[in-house]
């Protein structure tokens, strides 16, 4: 499964494709104005926190699967990065709002 499945949202496909690039030059154009970032003991709220999110640590994301639920869209993958225990299976968590933009993404173990 890739950032180019079609069951993904265009703003998800995006996201996915912008942390496997290291690219948070997207962040603006796929989270809303206001969107929310709950990562561990993270907490980003609004782009240039978000962008600044991003671009902490290097990180491959690989989508494992996707599942579509009233409201969200939850999205398992494995990321690797230069963080402790990397490689981790992670769920991400996406709700979106109504022009089909990113307002808040919960990520878990």
């Amino acid at each position: 499964m890739s950032a180019t499945d079609p069951s993904l949202a265009p703003a998800i496909a995006a996201y996915v494709a912008a942390v496997n690039r290291g690219d948070s030059t997207v962040v603006a154009s796929i989270f809303a104005a206001r969107a929310q970032i709950f990562d561990e003991r993270e907490h980003c709220v609004g782009p240039q926190q978000i962008a600044r999110w991003m671009c902490a640590g290097a990180r491959r994301l690989e989508v494992l699967g996707v599942q579509q639920r009233t409201g969200k869209i939850l999205l398992d993958s494995r990321v690797c990065g230069d963080f402790p225990g990397s490689p981790q299976a992670l769920r991400h968590t996406f709700r979106l709002d109504d022009q089909g933009r990113i307002e808040r993404l919960d990520i878990s173990r």
